[in-house]
């Protein structure tokens, strides 16, 4: 670009794919191998240093971006990487999205997306958020839109219709509780008088011929399994844990009972796992109290047990069972019940 036959003619040569700071962090790279990178800058510096070939540069840009991305900028770094067409970024903050969707969608970063990537996430059905926390996201983009496009939507009462275009369609307006459109969809000038009558005839099981919204099926709560030790794996020991009967509890009633096989779990700690047949709900403040009667021959057990863990935003702290339920000497620092888990729903 400076020197030879292909230099650039014109001066000052324009580099227009980059802004000021991101483009000086670039060639301070270039001559130190040190630069300040950050999730607001990365997606760029990684553009110059792919465009330009500088590929150690650009790992240490997906390193930052990868311990970076939060719910409250995963829309901002998606904003960008689709931008620069960095489809791994784009990924990554999409799996941050199906993960996080309400924190995602109630972020700042939410109302700066463009159409097309609020309609790419609407297509999107997997995620498990309500109807009504999804309208109302995309009524607070839309709000958004119109403040930066100089629309007033008090004054202009097709404003919203006209910035959300086709991807009002995409909006599960059928899949929402009647009253709830009724009372907070209507309104809002999103639905024209004929769409609105025409979606509460659908709600009222009537059939209407021609209508682009398509039912969505209710959303369903999101199960994913967790698991935990309350002890480290070399603080299990030995085969010395007797099972004649008596119980060992620890607070955290069901009954369990059964035949179960002994296998070694990841850790290479043996032992077998037991489901409740039903779930138990584990609610903030609230002690639960488990307790195991075995009889058979001696096993393994734990000691020096964590007093608490934590698993994402989720904190279970382990005391010991009330006086006369852990007959068999378990406490929370040493015992049976080396994992426990948990079905983490999210709706």
């Amino acid at each position: 670009m400076f020197y030879g036959n292909l230099a650039e003619k014109e001066s000052p040569i324009c580099i227009p794919d980059a802004e000021e700071e991101s483009f000086e962090e670039f060639l301070r790279f270039l001559y130190t191998d040190a630069c300040k990178i950050t999730a607001e800058n990365a997606i760029v510096v990684i553009h110059l240093a792919k465009k330009y070939l500088v590929s150690s540069l650009a790992e240490k840009c997906r390193e930052i971006l990868e311990a970076s991305i939060k719910p409250d900028n995963a829309f901002a770094v998606l904003k960008q990487a689709v931008q620069f067409d960095e489809k791994e970024l784009e990924e990554m903050c999409w799996n941050i999205v199906s993960e996080k969707p309400l924190e995602c969608i109630n972020s700042e970063a939410f109302c700066s997306i463009g159409s097309s990537t609020l309609n790419a996430f609407l297509k999107k059905e997997t995620f498990s958020i309500t109807e009504m926390e999804l309208f109302k996201a995309i009524l607070k983009w839309t709000d958004k839109e119109c403040e930066r496009q100089g629309l007033n939507i008090e004054h202009d009462k097709t404003a919203r219709r006209r910035i959300l275009g086709d991807s009002v369609y995409e909006i599960p307006f059928l899949a929402m509780p009647l009253e709830n459109f009724v009372k907070y969809v209507s309104p809002t000038g999103i639905l024209t008088d004929t769409e609105i009558v025409s979606i509460l005839q659908k709600l009222c099981k009537l059939d209407v011929a021609g209508l682009k919204w398509k039912e969505h099926k209710k959303r369903q709560p999101c199960i994913s399994l967790i698991s935990f030790s309350r002890f480290d794996s070399a603080d299990v020991a030995g085969s010395g844990w007797s099972y004649h009967g008596e119980s060992d509890g620890l607070t955290l009633d069901k009954n369990v009972t059964g035949t179960y096989t002994s296998e070694q779990d990841s850790d290479g700690v043996p032992g077998y796992d037991v489901m409740l047949p039903n779930p138990i709900p584990l609610l903030p403040n609230k002690e639960i109290t488990i307790i195991a009667t075995i009889i058979g021959p001696n096993s393994y057990s734990g000691t020096n047990g964590k007093s608490s863990v934590k698993i994402d935003d989720i904190v279970i702290t382990f005391k010991i069972a009330p006086s006369g339920l852990s007959s068999n000497s378990t406490g929370k620092s040493s015992g049976q019940f080396y994992k426990i888990f948990l079905s983490k729903l999210k709706f």
